[in-house]
């Protein structure tokens, strides 16, 4: 217990620049900080002191949640709209914690942080993202058509392997854009994704063995005798595995390329690690390649593909990094938290 005075207590609260409010257990505002006034645009806070807390929610429902919560004296984080005074509606994060007096729950302290604009600029980006992806893959479907009749009527050698050159960079684009509409799909729905506890090494060799199909010019290898492996994941995680794998195979100049995928089950994490005989990737861009830092055109590519791996493995709760390969060329590793 704090020996600070009460009064400064209460300066705190009326200090706090996002809207805070003590409601009782009828949801009843008690008290309200001046920015909770100003924001729900009521006259003071005396003014606002006495309402009925479902006023100012759009889904008084969220209060079954709250009380949950409350009651098993835990915090409850939450999305939640509110309703000014004058009929304007914001969206944020909302937060309450009871306040306990003699061992008793007497009041409930709620924080609000308005995230509008957020979402707004959110919502603008990704409708301009979709008319862009749609456009470009159109317009690259058009030029593909002309590449491909100009290679019909062409006969000189070097002009049919800039076509296929042409052609291989056309469908590189395209393929950019479906990531990028993975990515999108993954970041709206990340906060509503169900996200499982799944055995690991399972979709590890399907995936390992669909890449040994798919690029047989490459030696890659996985040991048959893979230890079940149980972690915190869904089944983004096949994309996961490939994008890794495609990246190690596509950007090794070897003569002969070769990947080793292994699976390491520890305590409380399990490491998938893909190892290449590629160029491996200098030191100062392994940021880079994630996206975590400015895109740069990089020895595994622009990043962009490695990026979506990045913001997966977050979901989960894991990491990836790069590390370099013995005697030459790039580890990637995939940390997955451990279920049992």
């Amino acid at each position: 217990m704090s020996d600070l005075d009460p009064e400064i207590y209460e300066a705190v609260f009326y200090s706090i620049e996002n809207p805070a409010l003590v409601i009782d257990l009828d949801f009843v505002i008690r008290d309200a900080n001046p920015a909770a006034a100003a924001f729900l645009r009521y006259e003071d806070r005396e003014a606002l002191i006495g309402t009925y807390v479902p006023e100012i929610l759009v889904d008084e429902t969220i209060l079954e949640d709250v009380a949950e919560q409350v009651l098993s004296d835990e915090q409850w984080v939450g999305e939640c709209e509110l309703m000014t005074a004058d009929n304007r509606v914001f969206y944020g994060m909302g937060s309450a914690v009871p306040i306990e007096r003699d061992g008793q729950t007497e009041v409930l302290a709620g924080v609000f942080t308005d995230l509008t604009e957020r979402r707004r600029h959110t919502r603008a980006l990704r409708i301009l993202n979709r008319v862009l992806r749609h456009n470009i893959r159109n317009d690259i479907n058009v030029v593909l058509g002309h590449v491909e009749q100009v290679a019909a009527l062409v006969e000189d050698e070097a002009a049919e392997v800039s076509m296929t050159k042409a052609r291989e960079r056309l469908n590189d684009i395209i393929d950019s854009a479906d990531t990028a509409r993975d990515l999108e799909h993954l970041l709206n729905t990340q906060e509503r994704a169900v996200v499982n506890t799944m055995r690991l090494d399972e979709p590890l060799r399907s995936v390992v063995g669909r890449a040994a199909r798919e690029f047989a010019d490459a030696d890659i290898s996985l040991d048959d005798d893979l230890e079940p492996a149980h972690v915190v994941a869904n089944a983004t995680v096949d994309r996961v595995f490939w994008e890794v794998l495609e990246n190690a195979v596509e950007h090794n100049t070897a003569d002969s390329p070769r990947v080793e995928v292994t699976l390491d089950v520890g305590d409380d994490h399990v490491v998938v690690a893909v190892a290449d005989n590629g160029p491996g990737v200098f030191e100062s861009r392994r940021q880079m390649i994630f996206g975590r830092e400015e895109l740069d055109q990089v020895h595994h590519g622009n990043g962009f593909s490695l990026f979506f791996v990045d913001q997966v493995m977050k979901t989960y709760g894991g990491d990836v990094w790069v590390e370099t390969n013995d005697p030459h060329g790039a580890v990637f590793k995939l940390q997955f938290t451990r279920a049992w």
